[in-house]
């Protein structure tokens, strides 16, 4: 406890510092998140603490990065404050205190993409989105107070505060349905690179925390459980698919954002329809991994476009050495879902649940999460496409070089803290290397630990080893592989001096142009976002609607008042009584 409130008191000082020096803020900063980091660790009875450990980790390393980035007198404080905001919304137990927290994370960060502004709506939608995320919390919360008569999170006997809830903590997660999934690109993508790394990599776990509390607190619904599976997988498809066609880093990283939060939505709905005690507690380490894997990949690779000159992938620009090129893979292989990193066990862990889900249903109902683990499998697919789009184009591509140490050395570290956790969960992860004696697998995860119930069949060691033993027995029969030369093809775009990354994806804007409304027109090809269009479209017509009614309705005339307030006096009348 001394812990945490040395953590908050130094990072409460952080802003006040930051106003005098920025250099002294981000300093305070650091320490502050250190601590909170050691709190996280020593904490570890507590079923959320690995939250703490990642969001600690995310501001250190954001925070020593700001040393040698920042660039706006503003920056310093409203960065430091928004992470205070976090700081307070996830140590606390009180539930006004965490939308005083929350909110106090998003009203900096709404500034700062104000002031950094690329475009004039950018900062406008975060709000927007930000602000409807904090009705819904609040709507919920309220429903929790009424049912439990206590404003701490307290255990519920009914479903709806959380379903109420949800639906907020999914906007912030930028998670279906399709209207909310544009917008979070959009904001993060318009900020600066440690702004934006602390909105993609902590603000959406503070939303990501809130859901899991929560969760832990409700009668596991299976209904509802199974629409959050349902919406997460979808959200995973559709955020990895965007961001395979997408060419701005800070928005590409932006849509990878969601398929993750995707990802860990989708581990919740396993935890509240899990049949078995076994696997809901197993879904929670898998929510657990995600959140470790996407928060320290996420945050290096936004660290990682602050060096870049211009944050188009055709033309980026980026100042490298070697240092920030390997910590660059790491980190974007973590992404991609590949072992043995963190977030290729995270992704193992899903798809397994998943499919041990299915089995131990023995129902109809086992179709959902069949399906589901193959729209996620499908997703994954072109997460490390995009990753890989987002190694060659920002670092292979480019020749440009630097002499810098500090912020590269900074992604190298990321990188190795991503390979060193993912290597870590074999040796003392006891499951992942047990055997599975009846399927003949030599590294099954069954079992003695979970006594007789069966819940998966392969190892992520054993899929690490598989693809290993028959790339070199296929080396080994044929040979290398010879290397054939060809012109250049650009995927149906116009053939350029050099393959862009627009060429890279254009692949799929052609083969998937009726679910990505590609038009192709003498200016090239183009993809009509059809979310963000269908959100535009809703907006116009709520102007208009709220125009009409201001102008019949709220027009001066005594009559249309008196009648308002009759209506009002009634429907408070009706909702107070029952």
């Amino acid at each position: 406890m001394v812990a945490l409130i040395v953590a908050l008191l130094m990072l409460g000082l952080s802003p006040v510092a930051a106003l005098i020096n920025r250099r002294s803020g981000y300093i305070a900063c650091s320490a502050g998140s250190a601590v909170f980091v050691y709190y996280g660790m020593t904490n570890y009875s507590n079923e959320l603490s690995l939250f703490y450990v990642a969001a600690g980790l995310v501001w250190l390393f954001t925070s020593v990065y700001s040393l040698y980035y920042d660039h706006h007198r503003w920056l310093g404080p409203l960065y430091t404050s928004s992470i205070l905001g976090m700081a307070i919304a996830l140590t606390t137990n009180n539930l006004l205190v965490f939308l005083a927290g929350y909110e106090i994370m998003t009203i900096p960060a709404y500034v700062t993409i104000g002031l950094y502004k690329k475009t004039d709506y950018s900062a406008f939608v975060f709000m927007g989105f930000g602000e409807l995320s904090t009705i819904l919390i609040l709507a919920g919360f309220l429903y929790s107070y009424v049912v439990t008569g206590s404003l701490s999170f307290s255990p519920l006997t009914t479903i709806t505060p959380f379903m109420i809830a949800a639906f907020g903590f999914m906007v912030k997660m930028g998670i279906l349905p399709f209207m909310v999934t544009e917008w979070l690109p959009i904001a993060h993508g318009n900020a600066p690179s440690n702004v934006s790394a602390i909105l993609s990599a902590s603000m959406t776990l503070v939303a990501v925390y809130g859901l899991t509390k929560m969760a832990l607190l409700t009668p596991r619904p299976d209904l509802f459980g199974f629409i959050l599976l349902g919406v997460g997988g979808f959200s995973v498809f559709f955020g990895a698919f965007y961001a395979y066609v997408s060419d701005h880093a800070k928005v590409l990283l932006g849509f990878s954002t969601v398929e993750n939060n995707g990802a860990i939505l989708t581990s919740i709905g396993v935890y509240l329809t899990a049949p078995t005690h076994t696997l809901a507690s197993f879904s929670l380490i898998t929510i657990a991994v995600y959140v470790l894997a996407h928060s320290l990949a996420k945050t290096g690779l936004f660290l990682d476009t602050g060096m870049m000159e211009n944050e188009s992938l055709i033309l980026p620009r980026i100042l490298k050495n070697r240092l920030s090129d390997v910590g660059g893979v790491l980190l974007a292989s973590s992404m991609s879902g590949l072992l043995p990193t963190l977030g290729g066990v995270a992704t193992w862990a899903l798809l397994e649940s998943l499919f041990m889900e299915a089995y131990t249903l023995h129902s109809a109902l086992s179709i959902i999460p069949i399906v589901t683990g193959s729209i996620i499998a499908m997703g994954e697919g072109f997460a490390t496409s995009t990753m890989l789009k987002f190694i060659i184009f920002a670092h292979i591509f480019n020749k440009r070089s630097s002499n810098e140490k500090t912020r590269p050395l900074i992604l190298l570290l990321l990188g190795l803290l991503i390979l060193a956790g993912g290597s870590a969960t074999y040796i003392f992860y006891r499951p992942f290397l047990a055997g599975n004696p009846a399927l003949g697998l030599p590294f099954g995860l069954i079992a003695s630990e979970f006594s007789s119930q069966a819940f998966g069949a392969i190892s992520p060691l054993y899929v690490l080893i598989l693809p290993s033993l028959i790339g070199a027995l296929v080396i080994a029969v044929f040979g290398k592989p010879r290397i054939r030369r060809s012109e250049v093809w650009n995927s149906g775009a116009p053939l350029n001096e050099a393959y862009t990354s627009f060429a890279y994806s254009n692949n799929i804007r052609l083969m998937l142009g009726k679910l990505l409304l590609t038009h192709i027109g003498r200016d090239g090809v183009k993809v009509v976002d059809v979310f963000w269009s269908l959100t535009h479209t809703v907006a116009k017509l709520f102007v208009s609607f709220s125009r009409h009614f201001s102008r019949t309705y709220m027009n001066s005339r005594l009559s249309w008042y008196v009648i308002y307030m009759i209506l009002a006096l009634i429907v408070f009348t009706v909702v107070v009584v029952a």
